[in-house]
């Protein structure tokens, strides 16, 4: 590994895609914070994206999630008039517009990566710099679910078609790199299926190959056990899924005491670019 004087940032958070358990991301930050810790810059995916921007712009754990308090998938998306996309996600899009405060990456508080795919080439994006909103909304648009965002006259969609896990992007630029995987699905579904099943456990094995490659670079993984028992448009159970991420983070900072001490240290003694 290059010593740490070569990278900008000492800690790095990459934060998967998964739906509605992308609250476990919320949880698992307020137990990084209670450990002291906090990245240097985020990459997220899909859940991972929203998240990942509110936090880079200054929201707490807990204010993320009272955003989609006592909220049903169908409070944010509407029946769409549309041969792109099932729903349309305005009443989301304009939420997130009223809680971020910055319009544009650079005005974020921590420097942030988001993913989407290029619907016309068939290629993973990142995008960094410039307008914030259209690119965030961009990568959680599950296609055929939701319509695809146009962005500069290219069609983008959800991040997790391709890359899900967007570790990759932030390894060579910090000294430690923290991964939240959200993105498991239960294999042994035993109840009738619906629409809404079928499509998230197509995706969740669509997007399960990009995972694997991530999951090896992180020097401390947190993956929820039980969020494999929630679906993707499970939002009214924000709390649970919350307290999911808690626990499985402190368990892990818990259980990696010396790395988690290695990384408060390092996170003194590396030039920050922000």
């Amino acid at each position: 590994m290059t010593s740490s004087q070569t990278k900008p940032y000492a800690i790095g958070l990459a934060l998967s895609g998964g739906g509605a358990k992308g609250f476990a991301h919320a949880g698992a930050l307020k137990a990084l914070e209670e450990f002291g810790i906090y990245p240097d810059i985020i990459s997220g995916t899909s859940a991972g994206a929203i998240v990942g921007s509110l936090y880079a712009d200054g929201c707490t754990p807990h204010e993320i999630i009272e955003l989609f308090n006592n909220t049903s998938f169908y409070k944010f998306a509407s029946f769409a008039r549309s041969k792109t996309g099932l729903f349309k996600i305005d009443n989301f899009r304009k939420a997130m517009n009223q809680k971020l405060k910055a319009k544009t990456f650079e005005e974020l508080n921590v420097p942030l990566y988001v993913n989407a795919t290029d619907m016309f080439h068939g290629k993973n994006v990142f995008f960094s710099s410039g307008s914030l909103l259209d690119k965030v909304i961009a990568s959680c648009s599950i296609p055929i679910i939701f319509e695809p965002v146009l962005i500069d006259g290219v069609h983008y969609s959800d991040g997790g078609l391709l890359c899900n896990f967007p570790v990759e992007v932030l390894r060579k630029k910090c000294k430690y790199l923290i991964g939240v995987n959200v993105g498991l699905v239960d294999i042994e579904h035993e109840e009738q299926l619906n629409l809404l099943d079928i499509i998230q456990r197509t995706y969740f094995f669509i997007r399960s190959a990009s995972v694997l490659k991530g999951r090896e670079q992180c020097d401390l993984l947190i993956e929820p056990p039980s969020i494999d028992k929630y679906g993707m448009f499970d939002a009214v159970k924000n709390e649970e899924i919350f307290q999911l991420g808690y626990q499985a983070a402190l368990a892990i900072l818990n259980e990696q005491k010396e790395k988690v001490k290695e990384m408060q240290a390092v996170s003194l003694s590396c030039p920050k670019t922000r």
